[in-house]
């Protein structure tokens, strides 16, 4: 219910402000980062929508590694039309055996409950999906893939 005026504000605020790492001086923010759609799957901002910003992906679209959970803070496109997130990945747990880890088709896994303060640029082409999480304690969640893969 903000005036335009407003809102375009914001997206030079963002762009100017953006923590280092964010986003490429050379990219725009979507026109309307609430929402967007991609393969029929929405996803959102944290601070709009956290169920629909938590996601699972490939590190640097590596399809050989295990894909790793993250919450999105940005959604941008860049002049191509490509859809990228700045997402903060969640902080791996230092602990030798997960509990999860003898169940294979079981696709748990337990991690921080913190996330890293940088951003990371991840494609939405390198996302496997969403994830649903239950915090266990202060530290630990145990974070499950909702992925139909």
């Amino acid at each position: 219910d903000c005036p335009p005026a407003i809102q375009e504000c914001r997206v030079l605020f963002d762009k100017v402000y953006a923590p280092k790492g964010a986003i490429d001086p050379h990219q725009e923010l979507a026109e309307d980062p609430m929402d967007d759609v991609f393969d029929g799957i929405i996803y959102s901002r944290a601070s709009t929508h956290l169920g629909n910003s938590q996601i699972l992906f490939y590190p640097d679209g590596d399809r050989s590694l295990t894909p790793v959970p993250a919450s999105i803070i940005y959604i941008y496109g860049t002049m191509t039309g490509e859809m990228s997130f700045a997402v903060q990945q969640h902080l791996l747990l230092d602990i030798h055996n997960d509990p999860f880890s003898m169940y294979p088709d079981f696709p748990a896994k337990l991690y921080s409950t913190n996330l890293q303060s940088s951003l990371k640029k991840v494609k939405v082409s390198w996302v496997v999906g969403h994830f649903a999480w239950w915090v266990v304690s202060d530290s630990h969640a145990v974070i499950l893939s909702l992925s139909c893969d």
